[in-house]
């Protein structure tokens, strides 16, 4: 399936979740079920990808959403997969990427992150 812009009724939910991972809040993310259970060492896998980028990650501006992108998950309806680029102080858009699912259900969207890398 091709790939989709991110809806803007999702936005904001990311940006909350991009900021929490930029504050390092790892324990409040899993706390609020944000962070993919899967997955028990991701939090000590997405530090150690932002401790050694060149850069201070930065809250992510408008322009971020031109790069974003998303596709439905084929075998679990009302889930997408969903791609942003992180953004530095120091280059703007960087090689930096969050990977999450987005869960609709109504009106309520929920992040799930999944991982940080370079990509």
């Amino acid at each position: 399936m091709d790939e989709l812009p991110v809806p803007e009724r999702w936005r904001p939910a990311l940006a909350d979740v991009v900021h929490r991972v930029i504050a390092r809040d790892f324990d409040g993310l899993n706390r609020d079920g944000l962070l993919d259970p899967v997955h028990a060492s991701r939090p000590s896998q997405i530090a150690h990808w932002i401790d050694r980028y060149p850069g201070t990650l930065v809250d992510l501006p408008e322009a971020a959403w031109a790069t974003a992108d998303c596709s439905p998950v084929q075998d679990r309806p009302g889930t997408w997969w969903v791609v942003v680029d992180l953004w530095t102080a120091e280059e703007g858009r960087s090689d930096l990427t969050l990977e999450s699912y987005v869960v609709e259900d109504g009106d309520e969207v929920r992040v799930v992150v999944y991982d940080v890398h370079v990509l």
